[in-house]
């Protein structure tokens, strides 16, 4: 895609309205407002404690706002944990601790969501997560398990499960 095309055509991705949210008395976000548009690049940068991993992890419905909106194509993030679900399968998200599963070898990592969220058979998911692997540079450790990967072959690891999902947004916490 263009990136200047959907700019100019105004295609928003993700729109945030006076985004607020607290942790008690502590207020992280104060008031974000930010517009991403479809094929843009977006980099949050500020020293640690600043709210960016919160903004992230909001972005996602994994923290509730407690003020503001975002909108993802349009539509209102849900509040309902149904919703949510339907949501977060659009979205890809590379933690900062990579969240693998540590008893699953790299290979069940990247094709488990699909099988279980998106119901593609098993077959066809391995076969993706293999390519998908191989985008990454990692087909040759599909074996291992995250204990036998180095950080940087983990994280690599979790995008490649992040695009196993065919995500409309890719959201990375700490990517370098």
């Amino acid at each position: 895609m263009n990136m200047l095309r959907d700019k100019a055509a105004g295609r928003v991705i993700l729109d945030y309205r006076e985004v607020i949210k607290r942790f008690g008395a502590l207020q992280v976000l104060n008031g974000i407002s930010l517009t991403v548009y479809a094929g843009e690049v977006v980099c949050l940068i500020g020293p640690s404690g600043s709210g960016k991993s919160t903004l992230l992890r909001c972005t996602n419905g994994l923290e509730a706002l407690d003020g503001g909106a975002i909108d993802f194509e349009g539509t209102t993030l849900p509040r309902d944990e149904r919703g949510l679900r339907v949501m977060r399968a659009r979205m890809g998200m590379v933690f900062q601790s990579f969240e693998l599963f540590p008893h699953k070898s790299a290979l069940d990592n990247v094709a488990m969501g699909p099988v279980t969220v998106l119901g593609m058979p098993e077959d066809k998911a391995r076969a993706r997560a293999m390519v998908l692997l191989e985008k990454v540079g990692l087909a040759n450790k599909a074996g291992n398990f995250p204990a036998n990967l180095s950080g940087g072959q983990q994280q690599r690891v979790a995008i490649a499960r992040a695009l196993a999902m065919e995500p409309e947004v890719m959201l990375f916490d700490e990517p370098t």
